[in-house]
């Protein structure tokens, strides 16, 4: 992997022997591709020229596609930096394959304003391992009092606009918040959940809470803000974007209203594609996240809604928690998973392993679809493009465990399940970030995990 580093930092090169994956076109096949610069110059069918003058990583058979495109993290920073910061969130995505995040505004402070946003980019800078774009908030303090600054947050480098982690309470104030957005062609992204109905439950209401003796939260918690938030997309002519959603009712709310014309699209996470409310039978706090797992008809609605193009795009929701924040009472631990290193093993599992969807198409739901939404040039292999990539072994089997993630928290709700799918090179602007290979001094060549830190802004860039 050193070789690797040493030769992507002369900033051009073929990579060859690799299984392009191609989201865009829906394609794969055996090919190579030129970086010159921080760019895509070149993709051929077949092997690299021969007598090149540039030198020529071998991909050795693995896939080859764009790097992941994750429209929904928490990366914590300002203010919780125990839980994650920009630098180790952005460490975790170079060893999930993700090249481009969205960060919610839910720190402290809360990200509604331009200095906020201007300092999570500049951290995110110094880290170098990965771009984060600030979601900024959409009231100010996320009170759901008055309307943040959109226009201070987009100049100062806001992608998107969210009190996620909260709802914007009034129908009023969402309306006005939709109709101020259409002059600066503002994504608004919406974390539907109706509070009065949701308070105090723990996990999803039905038989499973019942018998557990737990508070529930009815899907109709989501149903009804999702309704509502689409109402008032379809009254304004508003973009919108539904986050996480887990209820197989609000998929079909969100079916009738593309049907209808309406501008709204919508994400799901890893997690509620692979678990259902079962799984908090023995009351384990790394599975609460919120909305929570619900049932299994939810989660097979939410298969077709991916199927259908009902759901848009598969975001993680990474939600980084400490083990003293996770490790009491189910009742009491705070909502939230980690899945920056999981997102794409746990796509490749459910969706491809099991002949739902064929990689290339599964890959475009976390790579170009995202990238679409967010008006961003990312998640294609085309020339021109950022050499935002990611080389992985779509067949190597693996237990997730929490103890080697490299995010501050290791709060997944995956612990011990095998997955199908490992990341072994993570390059931003043709830079190899992380890369994971076998070691070459541990006599039994165990795998070793590489970091290599690059700055993705150029300098002055944030002035």
């Amino acid at each position: 992997m050193k070789d690797w580093i040493e030769t992507c930092a002369e900033g051009c090169y073929w990579i060859t022997n690799a299984r392009i994956v191609d989201p865009a076109t829906e394609r794969v096949y055996d090919g190579a591709l030129r970086v010159e610069g921080a760019h895509i110059a070149e993709l051929r069918e077949g092997e690299a020229p021969a007598g090149s003058k540039e030198p020529v990583l071998d991909a050795g058979g693995l896939c080859l596609a764009p790097g992941l495109v994750d429209m929904h993290v928490h990366l914590r920073e300002p203010g919780f930096e125990h839980k994650e910061t920009v630098a180790s969130g952005a460490r975790a995505a170079a060893r999930g394959g993700v090249t481009t995040m969205a960060c919610m505004p839910n720190t402290s402070p809360v990200c509604d304003n331009g200095p906020v946003v201007r300092l999570i980019r500049e951290q995110a800078a110094r880290a170098g391992f990965c771009r984060v774009l600030p979601v900024g908030a959409i009231t100010q303090g996320a009170k759901s009092e008055q309307l943040a600054d959109l226009g201070e947050m987009l100049a100062a480098g806001a992608i998107a606009f969210s009190d996620d982690g909260l709802p914007v309470r009034s129908a009023g104030l969402m309306r006005h918040a939709l109709e101020h957005s259409i002059g600066h062609n503002a994504l608004l992204i919406s974390h539907a959940e109706e509070l009065s109905l949701a308070a105090g439950g723990v996990m999803h209401e039905g038989a499973v809470s019942t018998r557990l003796g737990l508070k529930g939260i009815p899907r109709e918690s989501e149903d009804i803000a999702v309704d509502r938030d689409v109402r008032l997309a379809a009254m304004t002519g508003a973009r919108l974007h539904i986050a996480h959603v887990s209820s197989r009712n609000a998929v079909e709310i969100i079916r009738r209203a593309k049907a209808d014309g309406v501008r709204v699209s919508a994400e799901t996470a890893p997690h509620y594609l692979l678990l259902d409310d079962g799984a908090l039978s023995g009351y384990d706090s790394h599975k609460k996240m919120n909305p929570p797992l619900r049932e299994k008809s939810d989660q097979e609605a939410l298969v077709r809604g991916l199927l259908d193009g009902t759901i848009d795009c598969i975001a993680t929701d990474h939600a980084p928690h400490t083990e003293i924040d996770k490790e009491v009472e189910l009742a009491y631990a705070p909502f939230g998973v980690v899945g920056l290193e999981t997102s794409l093993a746990a796509v490749i599992t459910r969706l491809v392993d099991t002949g739902l969807m064929e990689l290339p198409r599964a890959l475009g739901l976390m790579t170009r679809k995202p990238a679409e939404l967010l008006g961003i040039e990312a998640g294609r292999l085309e020339p021109g493009l950022p050499a935002d990539l990611v080389l992985f072994d779509p067949e190597e089997r693996w237990t997730v465990r929490g103890e080697e993630l490299v995010s501050k928290s290791k709060n997944t709700p995956f612990e011990g399940m095998d997955f199908a799918g490992r990341v072994r090179a993570t390059f931003l602007g043709s830079q190899v970030v992380y890369g994971r290979a076998r070691s070459e001094d541990a006599p039994d060549e165990s795998w070793v995990d590489t970091f290599n830190p690059r700055p993705w802004l150029e300098a002055g860039a944030l002035a």
